[in-house]
């Protein structure tokens, strides 16, 4: 069995609220939640966890461990993956978290009609 971790450092700011199955859109964030990176570990070449230093609603507070699909444990980490996990980690799913940061961030619901975007200030 290959255990490995992979450092992965860039910086991303979360930009996507979901909340009652609504996207909306991060227009101000506390800086706490600016991440700069984050290490995915494999097993055998598939992704295995995902880790981040930061806090997130959807990472376990005392250990980081971000929530990822188990579709996502069976592939393997590439240029593509790399990219499902940091759109992942750009948006906070309210729906299914371990906290809401309400007063600590601003945001505004994003509605969609057919394939173009119509953006609502709330």
């Amino acid at each position: 069995m290959e255990i490995k971790t992979h450092n992965v450092r860039e910086v991303h700011v979360p930009h996507k609220l979901i909340f009652k199955n609504q996207i909306h859109e991060i227009i101000d964030i506390d800086p706490k939640f600016v991440i700069k990176g984050f290490k995915v570990k494999t097993v055998n070449g598939k992704i295995d966890k995902v880790t981040i230093s930061c806090p997130h609603p959807n990472a376990n507070p005392k250990t980081g461990e971000f929530c990822i699909p188990h579709s996502i444990r069976s592939h393997d980490l590439n240029k593509n993956t790399v990219k499902m996990i940091q759109s992942m980690l750009n948006c906070f799913n309210l729906d299914d978290c371990y906290f809401t940061p309400w007063d600590e961030i601003k945001y505004r619901k994003q509605e969609v009609i057919g394939a173009w975007q119509r953006t609502k200030i709330t």
